[in-house]
């Protein structure tokens, strides 16, 4: 196993906090629906791409991971994935792993990882999360957009696409 995969492997078994609150049993089960193979191997990756997303108001870590896979992916263009996975399927046979960096408090049943996946137009996608991201203040609860609190939930998302 390579350094990175190492420690990716690492950091994904290590710091997933999905275990110990409430909706805990939903949560893991809708996460396995996303793990169903194993990571894509070092040897090949093509590219690893970053973002963040946020929800100013509601609280919703569906909402702000949505945003951050948006930003991950929103400035890729990749024209030559036809021909360089010809021979094994084109677009549909790339592996996409995602790895959500979601607040521990915001890591809960409400996350929903379908509407997350829908993000992507094509690929294997498979899903981690791990505790991360940001809590901030938005400084106001606006009850018409559903906020419980003044609180932004903050979601960094990590993207890599490989075959």
């Amino acid at each position: 196993m390579s350094f990175l995969n190492s420690a990716v492997e690492n950091q994904i078994g290590n710091d997933n906090n999905l275990s110990g609150g409430e909706g805990e049993n939903d949560l893991s089960a809708k996460l396995s629906k996303y793990q169903t193979r194993d990571p894509i191997p070092n040897d090949n990756i093509f590219f690893i791409e970053l973002g963040f997303g946020n929800d100013s108001h509601g609280q919703s870590a569906t909402k702000a991971s949505i945003r951050a896979c948006r930003n991950a992916i929103e400035f890729n263009s990749i024209p030559s994935i036809q021909r360089l996975l010809s021979d094994s399927g084109g677009y549909d046979a790339l592996k996409l792993d995602v790895l959500l960096a979601i607040p521990s408090k915001y890591q809960t049943n409400e996350l929903d990882l379908d509407k997350v996946v829908e993000v992507f137009p094509y690929g294997d996608v498979r899903v981690d999360i791990q505790d991360g991201g940001m809590v901030t203040k938005s400084g106001i609860a606006i009850d018409r957009f559903g906020d419980v609190n003044d609180d932004m939930v903050v979601v960094c998302a990590s993207v890599i696409v490989g075959h």
